[in-house]
């Protein structure tokens, strides 16, 4: 695809605010090793559970794609079905509350005796460890899922604790897949999806997707190094908003059900305010001087740009977020979210 814009067009302005942004965003490297030297501990006592195959590191810490503040570094531990022959559905159908529940209580008191105000609990798909040490004012929590081997394939069956049963997923592969070579690729694209990531993220409970959608976005449409981060950036918005107004993401790995939008957000809305976000790096491109340059980015940007107005334009983007039906507000404030014209058709299973 050749996006609006793209090649040797002067675009140096959008280039110079993107990279204020990505500093902006980039993780303080005390947090982020603190993330890691936490999710290793708990990686190490989930290793001396019974039946325990291997462990795994896996989301935006793993990936290289997380932005700051860290609020988390995810793992697994994969128990070997044939130790534990009663759980699952290649077993003899045991849920798996009782288990995680047990690794719980397992991994708790080593836990606590190197962090005494920890707290180890359960989510709908984890164990959640939470530290209660603060570095600065971060204090990253892990997220450990509990894997079993399946008897088909190198997936998982991972819990789903609210209903007590297992669904499949291959968090291992979504790792392996973005950090994957040739490294160059590897680099520019975790740079992208930090900013892609970012702006989605901005939008705070009304984002119309989680950043997990967004990664497996850029896994379809970020296949060649650009030499301007803005064109990648440009192409990936576009990408995603012609894909998601298609269907819902597909899994990369091949294995779950498509990447569900968060409560309340439909593939139209999603796809209206992806192609916003993609609108406002045209035109921030076409840019002739850094002020307008910053005037197109500040609209998805402000967080990370504070010192910058925000023009009347802005509106635009509040509107087509608050708007999930969105075709009214597209059509009174004119062309802004709808200038970018993608040429084909992005949406494909994998």
């Amino acid at each position: 695809m050749t996006a609006q814009g793209s090649g040797d067009d002067g675009s140096q302005h959008a280039e110079q605010v993107l990279e204020e942004v990505r500093k902006s965003i980039a993780p303080e490297d005390g947090v982020l090793n603190a993330a890691r030297v936490r999710r290793d501990l708990v990686k190490t006592l989930a290793m001396k559970f019974r039946g325990t195959a291997r462990c795994f590191n896996s989301g935006s810490v793993a990936h290289a794609t997380a932005n700051n503040p860290v609020s988390d570094a995810d793992c697994g531990a994969v128990l070997d079905r044939r130790h534990h022959g009663d759980l699952g559905p290649d077993g003899a159908g045991l849920g798996p509350v009782a288990i995680v529940n047990e690794l719980v209580e397992a991994i708790t008191p080593e836990i606590k005796a190197k962090y005494p105000n920890a707290t180890v609990t359960t989510t709908k798909r984890a164990i959640l460890v939470q530290f209660g040490e603060p570095i600065d004012d971060e204090d990253p929590s892990v997220d450990l899922i509990v894997g079993l081997t399946r008897k088909e394939d190198d997936a998982l069956w991972i819990p789903h604790l609210d209903a007590n049963r297992w669904d499949p997923s291959h968090p291992e592969k979504h790792t392996a897949l973005l950090t994957a070579d040739p490294a160059n690729l590897r680099v520019h694209r975790a740079r992208v999806l930090r900013l892609a990531k970012a702006a989605v993220c901005n939008d705070g409970d009304e984002r119309v997707m989680c950043p997990f959608n967004v990664e497996a976005l850029a896994l379809e449409h970020l296949v060649t190094v650009r030499s301007a981060l803005a064109e990648s950036l440009e192409i990936l918005f576009a990408g995603a908003a012609a894909s998601i107004k298609e269907a819902l993401t597909p899994d990369p790995a091949g294995v779950s059900k498509p990447i569900k939008l968060p409560e309340g957000v439909t593939r139209d809305a999603a796809s209206r305010r992806l192609a916003f976000f993609a609108a406002c790096v045209t035109e921030a491109r076409a840019a002739s001087t850094r002020a307008d340059a910053l005037a197109a980015l500040v609209k998805i940007y402000a967080p990370q740009l504070p010192s910058v107005p925000r023009g009347a334009k802005s509106k635009i983007a509040d509107e087509l977020r608050r708007n999930e039906r969105g075709a009214a507000t597209i059509g009174a404030f004119g062309g802004a979210a709808a200038t970018l014209k993608p040429t084909r058709s992005f949406g494909s299973d994998i």
